[in-house]
């Protein structure tokens, strides 16, 4: 492989620091890689070096697998800069593709294997045909591997890195994670599989086949039949080899040039967005037509959800064709959901406004005549709003009207006879817009407000309580005469055995979730002093089988991006790198809630101004405080502790109770009485 350089600003990119810190490492440590004279007199540096003394030295404030990544990124801009980084994506995703086929180390001409394995052409053959330096390819795709640490975490990577290496065009249709995540919950893959082992998800305009991709988060990759369409044989290649590196069988995956492939499966879920159009040739009967073609292909049961632009979906129409067409549907009982989306959902085209439909062949019969309605245009997509906004549409799904049912927290259910179709209006609910993820409807709101100044009440009554038993706070402090208490590092505690460190693991994004069996605890939740990420006990145990889970007491720490201490008092979490957690030997001198307090106010915690690197853990100083010192002062953070969870109870409520209060006079839908008390 060509030797690559790097530039000081560049190794100070790579390893997350400031460009003077460079200077520094190379004037203090005479082991830093030694320069080369580039051009103009630049001084430039071997990059694989420079990992390697990074990775070493333990300096800067890159993780290791931060460091073989963007090393590795490094390594490809300079051959997608020679060769173009649509070449360079697509042939090096040929060979991670081929080096999963075969199971070995690629040869220096790998073209024999692959036409080997891939003789009809569907996944790699024309593109390492057409790979750039081929002899490179092999120690190219095993930097990549190290790098991710298995060969779809590297293709994914890669494809994440196409408009860095020069190919912006592959992510242009891209959706932003959160409407991705509405669309995946909207599709309900599990909920499915509970009732078939086996289901058929399509995308007549797959693009890239992020959306099919999306899909795999929920489920085992055996469990879906892949059906695509992708006119760009290439681009056909790259959704062939993304769906089977992320671990779906080769028979289970028909990609076509043209339409769907009926003969290959039965469609069970459609998960699309219609291609894009500028508005000067945007025709939204097309748009309309594409949509009644995919709702033709809907068997019983069968769900689309088709994102198109915000013009032909639920923008006022003028044409009288598309108003037709867009009637038709509507009247048709297929579409059950329509979503009015905020701007910048398409990342790469921020001006074009977008809608999202759902369809449903023999809906639930309650569902008939009536039409859920959701104007989320100028609100930011959050994960909390997309999983309202999707419950909202799977029971709508279930259960249509309903007069003891649920009621829309993102939208309304609008008789179809209220809109006024045949004039082509716009499609919006009627009255003001409003999303209210804390409350139903307008008639909910006071009967929600009324439960929460109950629960404050109780909160309040519970604090007098407390007070009343326990009498006001009361620490009887007094000046404490004698020396001060020696000063201990964790280094030290950890010699002596009286603390024992915990690994924090390395976790694949797509394993985390906001719900679970096991917290997981990284540097954010340690800052945050809250967790809201979890895993599955099922995920951790396939994925993960020698992680350890903390113990109720243990901490967890960080010193990236700035030191933090968390107490995990319930156990059972997952510690996350570069975190890592302590736990205390049994009988100890030191409390769990005293260690945290003693690392909490520790005064060699921060990063110097002119520091090369952070505080490393095990020089971290305490005082060893006495058994009985160590006692009193537990027993002072555990009353400490108990009246500031009172008060935080009564903060979350009042908190609630202003979010009620304010959305619901900010809508028009509530208001106070005069002389009524707070």
């Amino acid at each position: 492989m060509m030797s690559e350089l790097m530039s000081s600003g560049e190794i100070a990119q790579l390893a997350q620091v400031e460009r003077p810190v460079v200077t520094t490492w190379r004037r203090r440590y005479p082991d830093f890689p030694a320069p080369v004279p580039g051009a103009g007199g630049q001084l430039l540096f071997p990059a694989d070096a420079v990992r390697t003394w990074l990775l070493d030295r333990k300096l800067g404030n890159a993780d290791p697998e931060t460091l073989r990544a963007e090393r590795a990124l490094h390594t490809l801009t300079a051959y997608a800069g020679e060769h173009g980084g649509r070449r360079l994506v697509l042939s090096l995703g040929a060979a991670l593709c081929l080096r999963e086929m075969s199971g070995q180390v690629l040869p220096a001409d790998p073209m024999k294997a692959a036409r080997r394995f891939d003789p009809e052409d569907e996944f790699l053959l024309s593109d390492l045909q057409a790979a750039p330096a081929l002899a490179d390819l092999p120690e190219m795709v095993e930097q990549l591997i190290e790098g991710a640490y298995e060969v779809g975490r590297a293709y994914r990577f890669l494809l994440n890195s196409a408009a860095r290496l020069g190919w912006p065009e592959l992510g242009a249709g891209a959706l932003t994670p959160h409407l991705v995540t509405l669309i995946r919950l909207a599709a309900d893959v599990p909920g499915r599989l509970r009732a078939r082992s086996r289901i058929t998800v399509a995308d007549p305009y797959a693009g890239s086949g992020d959306l099919l991709a999306a899909l795999l988060t929920d489920q085992e990759p055996e469990a879906l039949i892949f059906n695509a369409a992708q006119p760009d044989p290439a681009l056909a290649r790259l959704i062939r080899r993304r769906l089977l590196l992320a671990g779906v069988p080769e028979f289970y995956i028909e990609v076509v040039p043209d339409e769907l492939n009926d003969e290959f499966a039965d469609v069970d879920v459609v998960v699309t967005r219609l291609p894009y159009q500028p508005t000067e040739q945007r025709e939204p009967a097309e748009d309309l037509s594409k949509i009644s073609d995919i709702a033709d292909r809907l068997g019983p049961g069968c769900t689309a959800i088709v994102v198109g632009p915000a013009a032909s979906l639920v923008d006022a129409l003028r044409d009288t064709d598309a108003i037709n067409k867009r009637t038709n549907l509507l009247t048709s009982g297929l579409v059950e959901a329509v979503v009015r989306l905020p701007g910048g959902v398409f990342p790469a085209r921020p001006g074009h406004s977008a809608a999202l439909w759902t369809l449903t062949r023999d809906p639930a019969p309650a569902t008939q005549g009536r039409l859920l309605l959701t104007d989320l245009s100028g609100i930011a997509l959050d994960q909390r709003l997309v999983e309202t906004a999707a419950e909202d549409i799977l029971l709508w799904r279930a259960e249509g009207h309903r007069r003891d049912g649920h009621d829309p927290r993102t939208g309304l259910v609008v008789p179809l006879d209220a809109l006024d179709l045949r004039r082509g209006a716009a499609l919006r609910p009627p009255g003001p817009a409003s999303v209210t993820l804390r409350s139903r409807q307008a008639a909910d709101r006071p009967a929600l407000i009324g439960e929460v100044e109950r629960r404050l009440t109780d909160a309040e009554e519970e604090t007098f309580r407390y007070a009343e038993e326990h009498g006001g706070l009361n620490t009887r402090a007094v000046q404490r005469d004698g020396p001060r208490p020696r000063e201990l590092s964790l280094g030290a505690l950890r010699t002596a055995r009286r603390v024992r460190p915990l690994p924090g693991h390395r976790l694949s994004p797509e394993h985390v979730r906001p719900r679970g069996h096991h917290r997981v605890i990284g540097p954010v939740e340690v800052v945050a002093r809250s967790s809201k990420r979890w895993m599955d006990r099922l995920t951790l145990a396939a994925a993960y089988p020698h992680a350890a889970l903390t113990e109720p007491g243990d901490l967890v720490v960080t010193t990236v991006p700035q030191f933090g201490v968390f107490l995990d008092e319930v156990g059972f979490s997952v510690v996350e790198f570069p975190a890592r957690g302590l736990r205390l030997s049994p009988g100890d001198a030191l409390t769990p809630r005293v260690l945290k307090g003693l690392l909490d106010t520790a005064r060699n915690t921060a990063r110097s101004p002119g520091a090369v690197h952070g505080p490393r853990l095990r020089d971290v100083t305490i005082p060893d405080l006495s058994r009985d010192e160590a006692a009193r002062l537990d027993d002072v953070l555990r009353r400490l502790d108990e009246r500031e969870r009172l008060l935080r109870r009564q903060a979350d409520l009042l908190a609630e109770l202003r979010e009620l209060a304010v959305t619901g006079f900010a809508d028009g839908t509530l208001t106070t009485l005069y002389g009524t008390n707070f």
